[in-house]
């Protein structure tokens, strides 16, 4: 059965995203972006079907024309900002029932309908999972497509050439549509979303098939649960069991029909999918069962407007048989009788029909109950001194009568053995030198290439796009999100120029400083830098027991959050309220996880930088609960949320305080604003409790 996807997103470069770079991924082409002098070569990427430049009627009919590269361009050179929308992306599911050409022409008709609707030119990639995906466990009906529009309209300029001009309809502010009479964005996107089930239920109807529902679980009434986020380690661990126990399989010669999860996230959510395909399951049979009812149903309205009508005529036939009666009642003896057979039928019909409306409330009835260091290596050289000095202090003795010729040929004899001596120092020496040069060469060699990588952290062939959130087990040759981090903090110690003239000079510049003491001083960096794959293997192994306590620890807070929510309400109020009255023994627990001595220094980093964000998060909480107490529809929900976060908000400031920024406590008293208070420092807090609103 097909499912219903049709999501839409921006692509800005708020978030370090480029409109040229984004369009090549999705049609899998090289394309040229010019704004940022880069090449984006994604022309080996498997999996894209077809990619395809839609155009408004207008401009169709016009015979305008326009490629993939300079449409893109065009779309970034008509933004100034540097936070600007540059497009935007509709994401749709296909359905697999269908055929290629099918699924083709649909997604077409999709993008062509929103093209004409706003004026904008599309851009239609579609995708199929790849071999590779699929053996990882993906979908191989995941047939989809990425749409991507211009925001901005598109128009006819000088010569026939197409230009970009104001913004799309669909881009304005909820400001700016207010102002023209226009609904939310929010409303627009909706219509868009019922426009995509209607066309994909066009088509699946043509062909028979199974309809999709552009509704939420929770509106068609199913009672759906959500998985919970794997991350990447969970996924990274998941990937490499199946893929050891598919090899192992294979090695044996057996058939490999896959693994249970070997994560208790992964486990969990086995359970969660069983649950929800046994609740899918039910729902498809009662679908299935109203469906038979409503047949059923129709055919017994069928059935009871035939015997109307039958009852019709009769009753047509009586007044004009009664008629004959008064005109020839004393000529046939016999009428009587025939008008009581035609009573009698009347009154079958009326029974069957009675019996059918019986059957009908039973039917009823029965529907309604159903995720090495860098050595150095340094010789001396200088044997050949030593056996130099010896052959002199021979030659030193006392000399000989001169025309001695033993003493004679001995001189000779010994300069000569002396000479091949030191010519033969001379070789090794110029050997031993030359190794030397070599050596020296291949470690300059070393350190240039660190250099390189270095200065070369952030480009996209070596590193994970910034803002796509790009998992590293996908691209195990780039530099992943923390790693960056990490040669981002040496590349500053080491004073970096980024603006630099010439790169060889800078690269120079940066080996030269590799020293010893600068390496010893940086052994994570460098370890990134000499094999990257390595260190994040090495790191993901010593920080999956913190994972390991933070799953925990998330499951036994959410238990917790679960119970206290259901005193309070089932509002994102009281959710955020619950999460509140957790948050202090939540943090105190990932303390302790810091302090235990068998604790890893990777992992106590990790745990510090999660108790920033829960320390942020919970600020966040505060603030819109207490402005959410306005929402509250009565007194006492109020006074009750009230009491809870007075009561957690006292506890949170007394212990973590000293370590909240000034992000955190504006974000705190803009909630207290509610109650014309502000955020005490270190000191437990006493409020009355507010009035109703």
């Amino acid at each position: 059965m097909a499912i219903f996807i049709a999501s839409t997103k921006s692509i800005s470069r708020g978030n370090g995203q480029s409109a040229v770079a984004s369009a090549s991924y999705r049609a899998g082409c090289e394309l040229e972006d010019k704004r940022y002098g880069k090449t984006h070569d994604y022309s080996k990427k498997h999996g894209v079907m077809s990619a395809d430049i839609i155009l408004p009627s207008a401009l169709a009919a016009a015979n305008a024309d326009i490629d993939r590269s300079d449409l893109w361009n065009k779309a970034e050179s008509a933004e100034k900002r540097k936070d600007a929308r540059v497009a935007r992306e509709w994401l749709i599911n296909l359905p697999y029932e269908l055929s290629a050409k099918d699924r083709k022409t649909l997604a077409h008709k999709f993008a062509q309908t929103l093209a004409d609707r706003y004026g904008t030119i599309a851009d239609c990639a579609i995708h199929k999972p790849t071999q590779r995906e699929i053996d990882r466990g993906a979908d191989p009906r995941n047939f989809h497509a990425h749409i991507m529009f211009t925001t901005r309209t598109a128009a006819l300029g000088n010569n026939n050439e197409i230009i970009l001009t104001e913004k799309a309809d669909i881009e304005l502010s909820d400001t700016k549509r207010h102002k023209l009479g226009m609904e939310r964005v929010s409303v627009e996107i909706k219509e868009v979303r019922q426009l995509w089930e209607q066309l994909a239920n066009e088509k699946l109807a043509e062909h028979k098939h199974d309809l999709i529902d552009c509704r939420s679980y929770a509106d068609q009434g199913k009672d759906i649960e959500p998985q919970l986020k794997m991350g990447s380690v969970a996924t990274k661990l998941e990937r490499d069991a199946y893929e050891t126990a598919k090899s192992v399989a294979m090695e044996k010669g057996e058939v490999f029909n896959g693994i249970a999860p070997v994560t208790i996230r992964g486990q969990i959510n086995a359970m969660i999918a069983e649950r929800n395909s046994l609740v899918l399951e039910a729902s498809n049979r009662i679908i299935f069962e109203q469906r038979d009812y409503d047949e059923r149903l129709e055919r017994a309205e069928r059935y009871i407007d035939r015997a109307d009508q039958r009852i019709r005529n009769t009753k047509r036939q009586i007044e004009r048989t009664e008629q004959d009666i008064e005109w020839s009642s004393k000529r046939c003896k016999n009428l009587p009788n025939w008008i009581n057979g035609n009573h009698e039928a009347i009154e079958s019909n009326t029974k069957r029909y009675s019996g059918t409306a019986q059957a009908n409330e039973k039917l009823t009835q029965r529907i309604d109950n159903t995720k090495q260091s860098i050595k150095s290596i340094t010789e001396a050289i200088g044997r050949s001194n030593i056996e130099i000095n010896s052959a002199v202090e021979q030659s030193a003795r006392p000399a000989p009568r001169p025309f001695d010729d033993n003493y004679s040929r001995a001189f000779y004899e010994r300069k000569r053995r002396i000479d091949r001596e030191l010519r033969e120092y001379d070789r090794q020496a110029k050997r031993e030198s030359y190794a030397d040069e070599k050596e020296n060469n291949d470690l300059r060699a070393t350190l240039n290439a660190f250099a390189h990588r270095l200065m070369t952290r952030h480009h996209e062939k070596f590193s994970l796009r910034p803002g796509f959130r790009d998992n590293p087990a996908d691209y195990p040759e780039k530099f992943d999100y923390r790693q960056v981090k990490v040669l981002d903090r040496f590349a500053n110690e080491l004073g970096l120029n980024n603006d630099f003239d010439s790169f060889r000079e800078e690269q120079q510049r940066i080996a030269d400083l590799f020293t010893f003491d600068v390496m010893q001083n940086n052994l994570n960096a460098m370890d990134i830098l000499i094999n990257r794959q390595k260190e994040r293997k090495n790191y993901h192994e010593v920080t999956a027991d913190f994972d390991a306590f933070l799953t925990r620890l998330d499951t036994s807070r959410t238990a917790k959050n679960n119970e206290l929510q259901g005193s309070l309400g089932r509002s994102d109020i009281s959710r955020m309220t619950a999460e509140t009255l957790t948050a202090v023994s939540y943090l105190d627990n990932i303390e302790q996880y810091i302090n235990k001595e068998t604790t890893a220094d990777e992992c106590k980093v990790l745990a510090r930088e999660h108790i920033s964000e829960i320390l942020k998060r919970t600020s966040t909480q505060y603030e819109l609960a207490y402005q959410g107490l306005r929402t509250l529809d009565s007194n006492e929900s109020v006074q009750k949320h009230a009491r809870a976060l007075e009561s957690s908000l006292s506890g949170f400031n007394t212990k973590y305080a000293d370590k909240l920024t000034e992000s955190d406590i504006k974000s705190i008293n803009n909630g207290l604003e509610v109650l014309s208070q502000k955020l005490e420092i270190s000191k437990p807090i006493n409020r009355p409790s507010p009035s109703p609103f």
